[in-house]
C-alpha cells in the first residue's frame, strides 16, 4: 500500500493530480476504540518511516531480522509452522521456544509493514496462517482426585525427606502443592475446539505474545479469519487457566477481540482472570505500599493488564491498581537510559544495575497502553527516552549483534563480563547474535518497529495525533472522503524544531480549499519552554501548510554525589565512549551447549578498555558545560557523527580500576582524584555507544 501511495504522491507532484482515489486512502483496518481510552494505535500500514528512523529499521532487517540462521536455534526453524522441535533435551522448558519465537514473529510483522519488505512479511504471514488454520480438535479432561496430588508430591524427591519446621519452608511446600491441584483441577476441564497453538503444556503465555503479530496483521489487512479463531480460543479457556502467572496476559488480546466481536464473554473472561489473583502482579499488590521483588519481564508484562481493564471498563479502581504499580516499580528500580532494571529479577537503580534487552521492549510497549489509556504525554515521554537509550544501547548500530544484560555502565563487554549476580562472569553482557538463553535476541526485533508503528495515533473522534516523534510520514482518512497525508520533517531528537506538513486529497485530487481538522502534538515535560502535554489545534487547514512546534532542549545534570551524576538533553542521556579494543570472540562457551551463529558475517565480540575511563565529574566546574552542535551527515547514532556533543569539566579518580581485570566496578565511595588530572571531556548520545561511562561518581 505504501509503494502505491508514494507513486500517487509523485504522480501528483508531477501532475497535478492523483492517479485515482483509492491509492490515497488509508489502508489500515479500524479496529474499534475502548470506551475510556483517550488514543488508540493500529496505524502502522499507514505509515512511512524517514531519515534516521528508515535507517535503524533498514540495518535491523539487513542485519539480525532477515538472518535467523545468524541466530542459531530456535530462530532458524520453521518457527510456529508445524513442530518446533527441540534441539536439546536441556533447552529449557517445552514453552520457551514458542515464546521466543512468538517475539521473532511479531518483530516481522510490524517490520515487514513499515518497510514494506515482502521478504519478511511472507515468513510472518506464513505463521499466523498456520496457527489459524489448524486450531486444536476438542479435548476431554482427566478426572480429577485428590489423591493424584499426594501421589505427585510424593514422586518429587525433594518432597520425601522431611521438611524443615521453618515456617518459609512449609509454606513453601504448600505452595507447591497448591498449584500442583491447580493444574490437576485445569486438566481435569473438557477443553472446545479451537484453541490456537501447539498441543504443548503453558502454551497460553507464548500464545499471548504471538496474538500481537496477529493483532498488527489484522490492521493491516482486515482478514476477518483473526477475530473469529481469536474468539474461540479464549473462550477454549478457564477462569482458573488463564488466572495463573504470565497466562493472564492474554488479558491483552482478550480485550482486543471483544472490541471487534462485542462478545460479552470476552470481558467478563478478562476481568475474572484478572480477579483470580494466580499470578505475581495482582490487583492488591498493584494497590499496596510494598516494593515489588519479582521478575522484570513478568512485572513489564503484568502492568499493562489494570490498564487495559480500566480502558474497557472505565473502573476506577483498575486505573489506580497500574498507575500505583508503575510509581512503585520506577521509584525503586528506573534506571537512567529509561528502563527498569532487571536481571533477571528487579535489581533496584545503583550504577551497577542492569536490565535485560527483553525488558526494553516489553516495557515500552506496556507503557504506550498507558499513553492510551490516559492521554498523559508523561508517558510519551518514557518512551522515547527508553528507545533514543536503553534500546540503541544494547545493540551494536549494524544490527549484527547484541547484549542479553546491558547497562548504563559498562567498561568492558566480553564472553566473562557479566557482573550481575545472576550468570555472573558468564557471556551475559557481551555483543553478540547468539545467547544461552534466546528470549532477548527475538524480543530484540519488535522495540524499533513498536516504536515507529505508534508513533502516530488516532483520538476518539478519529483525528491524528502525533503522539511520539521522529521523521516519518502518516495517511489518514477523516470525514466526507477527505485523506490527509501529514509529513514529519525534523532530525529530532537531536533538532529541537519540528515540521508538520499537511496535504488534503479528495477523489484522487489535491484539495485547493481548507478542511476542517483536530491535530494533536506533545510538549514533553522536558521541555522547557511551554506547559507540558499534549496540545490539540482546531482550525480548518489548507494543503501545503506547515506547522511547526519547537522543543527548546537544555542540558539537565541530574542525580547526586551519592549515587552518581549524569547529563541529559532533552530526551537524549549522555555518555562518555570509552576507547575499545574490539577483537572477534571465537570461543564456544560451555554455558552456550555448544551453540555458535550459522552466518561467519555476523560475530561475536570481545570489547575491552583501551583508553582512560575512570572519571569523575568535578561538580566546582559545572558551568564548564558545553554543548556543541556538530555538522555530520548519515545515521546520528553511530559513533563519531553525532550531531550533538557536550563537555563536561572531570577529574581523574586515583585506584578506581576494573575488577579481577574483567568487570565494571562500582562507583567509588570516595572520589581521590589523580593529581592534575582536571580535564574536560566529550559526552556522546547514549545509543552510539557500546563500553560507555554514563553514571559519574562525583568530586565534592
Amino acid at each position: 500500500m505504501k509503494k502505491e501511495l508514494l507513486l500517487a504522491f509523485l504522480s501528483v507532484a508531477i501532475n497535478g493530480s492523483a492517479a485515482n482515489d483509492e491509492i490515497v486512502k488509508a489502508g489500515s483496518t479500524a479496529v474499534p476504540m475502548p470506551q475510556y481510552a483517550v488514543f488508540t494505535d493500529g496505524l502502522h500500514d499507514d505509515i512511512v518511516p524517514g531519515g534516521w528512523l528508515k535507517e535503524i529499521l533498514v540495518r535491523q532487517d539487513n542485519g539480525l531480522s532477515s538472518h535467523p540462521e545468524a541466530m542459531s536455534y530456535p530462530f532458524d526453524s520453521k518457527l510456529w509452522v508445524g513442530e518446533l522441535k527441540r534441539d536439546m533435551e536441556s533447552r529449557g522448558a517445552d514453552w520457551w521456544r514458542y515464546e521466543q519465537t512468538a517475539y521473532y514473529v511479531d518483530g516481522l510483522m510490524r517490520l515487514g509493514y513499515l518497510l514494506d519488505d515482502e521478504k519478511l512479511l511472507s515468513v510472518a504471514k506464513e505463521n499466523v496462517d498456520w496457527v489459524l488454520e489448524h486450531p486444536l480438535p476438542a479435548k476431554k479432561g482427566i478426572p480429577f482426585k485428590p489423591s493424584d496430588v499426594d501421589s505427585m508430591m510424593s514422586k518429587n524427591a525433594q518432597f520425601t525427606a522431611e521438611v524443615s519446621e521453618d515456617p518459609k519452608a512449609q509454606a513453601w511446600k504448600n505452595r507447591i502443592r497448591q498449584e500442583i491441584e491447580t493444574q490437576l483441577r485445569i486438566a481435569s476441564y473438557d477443553r472446545p475446539e479451537g484453541r490456537l497453538g501447539p498441543e504443548t503444556k503453558s502454551m497460553a503465555w507464548p500464545f499471548a505474545v504471538f496474538f500481537r503479530a496477529m493483532k498488527a496483521y489484522y490492521e493491516a489487512t482486515g482478514d476477518e479469519r483473526v477475530p473469529k479463531a481469536l474468539e474461540r480460543n479464549y473462550l477454549s479457556y478457564s477462569v482458573e487457566e488463564l488466572g495463573r502467572n504470565r497466562f493472564v496476559v492474554n488479558v491483552e488480546g482478550i480485550l482486543w477481540t471483544y472490541a471487534i466481536t462485542k462478545n460479552p464473554k470476552l470481558l467478563a473472561l478478562a476481568e475474572n482472570a484478572w480477579a483470580q489473583n494466580g499470578a505475581e502482579l495482582t490487583q492488591e499488590s498493584c494497590l499496596d505500599d510494598k516494593d515489588f521483588h519479582m521478575h522484570g519481564v513478568t512485572m513489564n508484562e503484568l502492568m499493562k493488564v489494570p490498564m487495559l481493564l480500566y480502558e474497557y471498563t472505565g473502573k476506577n479502581e483498575y486505573l489506580k491498581a497500574a498507575l500505583n504499580a508503575d510509581y512503585k516499580m520506577e521509584k525503586a528500580n528506573m534506571l537512567a537510559d529509561g528502563v527498569n532494571s532487571s536481571s533477571e529479577g528487579l535489581a533496584g537503580n545503583d550504577a551497577l544495575a542492569s536490565h535485560e534487552t527483553c525488558d526494553i521492549s516489553d516495557y515500552t510497549w506496556t507503557i504506550g497502553y498507558y499513553l492510551m489509556a490516559t492521554g498523559e504525554a508523561q508517558w510519551a515521554d518514557r518512551i522515547e527516552k527508553a528507545m533514543f537509550n536503553a534500546a540503541l544501547g544494547a545493540i551494536t548500530k549494524d544490527f549484527k549483534s547484541m547484549q542479553y544484560f546491558s547497562c548504563p555502565n559498562q567498561f568492558i563487554a566480553t564472553g566473562n563480563s557479566n557482573h550481575n549476580e545472576f550468570k555472573y562472569g558468564l557471556t551475559w553482557m557481551a555483543y553478540r547474535p547468539i545467547h544461552e538463553t534466546e528470549c532477548c535476541i527475538g524480543n530484540l526485533h519488535r522495540y524499533m518497529p513498536n516504536y515507529v508503528a505508534r508513533m502516530w495515533m488516532k483520538d476518539a473522534k478519529g483525528q491524528p495525533v502525533a503522539a511520539l516523534y521522529g521523521p516519518s510520514t502518516v495517511v489518514y482518512s477523516l470525514a466526507d472522503g477527505v485523506t490527509v497525508r501529514i509529513e514529519e520533517k525534523t532530525s529530532y531528537p537531536f533538532d529541537e524544531k519540528i515540521d508538520f506538513v499537511f496535504t488534503f486529497y479528495k477523489d484522487g485530487k489535491k484539495l485547493t480549499g481548507k478542511h476542517k481538522m483536530d491535530f494533536t502534538y506533545r510538549i514533553p515535560q522536558w521541555c522547557s519552554a511551554a506547559e507540558a502535554g499534549f496540545k490539540t489545534v482546531t482550525k480548518e487547514w489548507k494543503s501545503g501548510e506547515k506547522f511547526s512546534v519547537s522543543l527548546p532542549m537544555k542540558v539537565k545534570v541530574c542525580g547526586d554525589s551519592t549515587t552518581g551524576m549524569y547529563v541529559e538533553r532533552g530526551p537524549i542521556l549522555y555518555s562518555y565512549p570509552i576507547p575499545a579494543a574490539i577483537e572477534e570472540d571465537t570461543l564456544v562457551y560451555d554455558n552456550l551447549a555448544g551453540k555458535v551463529s550459522g552466518n561467519p558475517d555476523f560475530k561475536s565480540w570481545s570489547m575491552t578498555p583501551s583508553g582512560k575511563w575512570n572519571y569523575a565529574f568535578n561538580a566546582n566546574k559545572v558551568d564548564n558545560i558545553k554543548v556543541k552542535y556538530n555538522k555530520v551527515n548519515g545515521f546520528p547514532f553511530d559513533l563519531g557523527n553525532s550531531p550533538v556533543t557536550i563537555t563536561v569539566p572531570v577529574v581523574g579518580v586515583k585506584d578506581w580500576t576494573l575488577v579481577d581485570n574483567r568487570f565494571t566496578p562500582a562507583l567509588p565511595k570516595a572520589v581521590v582524584s589523580e593529581e592534575r588530572s582536571d580535564t574536560v571531556i566529550e559526552l556522546v548520545p547514549y545509543g552510539s555507544t557500546t563500553l560507555r561511562l554514563t553514571i559519574f561518581p562525583v568530586l565534592k
